[in-house]
């Protein structure tokens, strides 16, 4: 794992996964909202002893840890170098759980207790594939996850959250058209409340790309899962996303 990490961070192996939109890898809608966050990982970076604590929840896809621990990871080797995870000042936390929805973890009581808990600088919310699987209903879905959300604010009412896209995926070995609509619904509710969102759907190269990623032995065989590989390169592009909205900001003097 460690050695596949240190493949990724060069340039000339990302090379061949052509399919890769590194062009859309950004955080779209981070102002205002993300400025606090970025604002403390530079007062880290600057040797503040400020700690931070990020919580990540998600589905089977977050279940196994490598998106996880890939971005923490990257997060601590630029923002922390040398600093053993149990010392860090960032402290990445994730739950996943498999078959999670907007719908069902609306019952999950442990999660809602954990934001409570924690109190995160930065919720990541990494939900939406199993809400395009079977039959979808955009009223129904747009109703989930207003539920869902309430639950958030009920435990933190002002929560700092950036929405993980959902990713291509197939369903009965055809493309899944319904992941472009659960997108799109997320896209809207994050709009409306100003929060951000990372499109890893269209990141990963958009439409059919997960055939493409199952060539590379990037996806598993049901065209739903990835690989430890294609989980951790897909933390990968999350942090570079990340980053790029922290040098954006930081940058140009926020």
């Amino acid at each position: 794992i460690q050695s596949y990490y240190e493949l990724l961070e060069s340039e000339n192996y990302l090379k061949q996964f052509t399919f890769l939109n590194h062009e859309a890898n950004r955080l779209h809608n981070p102002q205002p909202l993300l400025a606090a966050f970025f604002n403390k990982l530079m007062a880290v970076r600057n040797g503040a002893n400020q700690p931070i604590t990020i919580y990540q929840i998600g589905d089977s896809h977050i279940k196994p840890g490598y998106v996880s621990t890939t971005v923490r990871g990257s997060l601590l080797k630029f923002f922390q170098p040398d600093t053993p995870v149990s010392n860090a000042l960032i402290q990445y936390h994730y739950t996943g759980i498999n078959g999670a929805s907007y719908t069902n973890l609306q019952s999950n009581a442990a999660i809602f207790e954990k934001i409570e808990t924690l109190q995160p600088d930065l919720l990541i919310i990494s939900l939406g594939t199993n809400d395009a699987q079977g039959r979808y209903n955009a009223a129904n879905f747009r109703k989930a996850m207003n539920g869902f959300m309430q639950k958030v604010y009920a435990k933190q009412p002002h929560p700092t959250v950036i929405f993980g896209l959902p990713a291509d995926c197939a369903k009965n070995g055809t493309h899944n058209t319904n992941v472009e609509k659960v997108a799109a619904e997320i896209m809207t509710y994050a709009q409306e409340r100003g929060f951000a969102w990372w499109n890893l759907y269209e990141v990963m190269g958009g439409s059919r790309s997960v055939f493409k990623w199952k060539q590379k032995d990037l996806a598993s065989r049901d065209l739903i899962h990835f690989s430890p590989q294609g989980y951790m390169l897909q933390g990968y592009l999350f942090y570079h996303a990340m980053i790029h909205g922290y040098k954006a900001q930081t940058e140009n003097g926020g």
